[in-house]
């Protein structure tokens, strides 16, 4: 139990860097607002980010055992690791933080919105998900991280599918958020997501730089320490 917590410890701050998207949850507001069923526009586009979610958990679970990171001792390999992750994580930190992501309203996108059919709108929204989670290379590198953490954890297969239902579930809340209001309140959703949209467009950035500058001053503590340079 005391491990299992530990490693939530250690992912919660990964979870919510990857969460913290101002363009994923700018394009879902967009999507909902303009689509004449917000309803299944919002769950195809919710499904999609959940598959590209997972297998980036998947892979980064994969690649953590194939590199031998499960070892109790950390090995040289790991402790170099740590070091170099720690350096490319607070580069990006720094980057997000001194220059805010304007991919979003630099770009035209084609936004299923006038699809005829329901099932038409439910994958062209998923894919469109699936195309933007993939191409997200903060969030998806944090989740990759996270499941190699999980993985590295070694905590058997229940402490394993807790952490990555929690991982997951994080790193999901901010498109899952819009989707759930507009299904307990759709007359009044897109007032307050409006609201929140923008809030998110101005600070959202900042909030995810500070989360993964914090992640790449641990793993580069971790390095420097194994490397017994402080």
């Amino acid at each position: 139990m005391i491990e299992l917590f530990t490693l939530l410890l250690e992912i919660l701050p990964i979870a919510l860097a990857a969460a913290i998207s101002p363009t994923s949850f700018a394009l879902i507001i967009v999507l909902l607002s303009l689509s004449k069923r917000p309803k299944t526009s919002g769950t195809g586009f919710l499904v999609g980010s959940f598959l590209v979610i997972l297998v980036a958990a998947l892979l980064g679970m994969i690649a953590a055992e194939g590199v031998l990171l499960t070892r109790a001792e950390p090995g040289p390999l790991k402790i170099w690791i740590d070091f170099f992750l720690g350096i490319i994580v607070l580069y990006y930190g720094f980057k997000i933080l001194l220059t805010k992501n304007a991919w979003f309203e630099e770009k035209e996108l084609e936004l299923p919105t006038n699809n005829k059919s329901a099932t038409s709108e439910f994958l062209s929204s998923l894919v469109l998900a699936m195309g933007l989670f993939a191409l997200n290379f903060i969030t998806t590198a944090l989740v990759f991280l996270g499941g190699s953490k999980i993985a590295a954890a070694g905590l058997g297969w229940l402490g394993t599918i807790t952490s990555l239902l929690v991982l997951m579930s994080i790193t999901l809340s901010m498109v899952a958020l819009p989707v759930l209001i507009y299904f307990v309140t759709p007359k009044k959703a897109d007032k307050i997501l409006s609201k929140l949209n923008k809030w998110i467009k101005k600070n959202g950035h900042y909030l995810t730089a500070i989360l993964i500058i914090i992640i790449g001053l641990y793993f580069l503590y971790n390095g420097l320490e194994g490397l017994n340079w402080i």
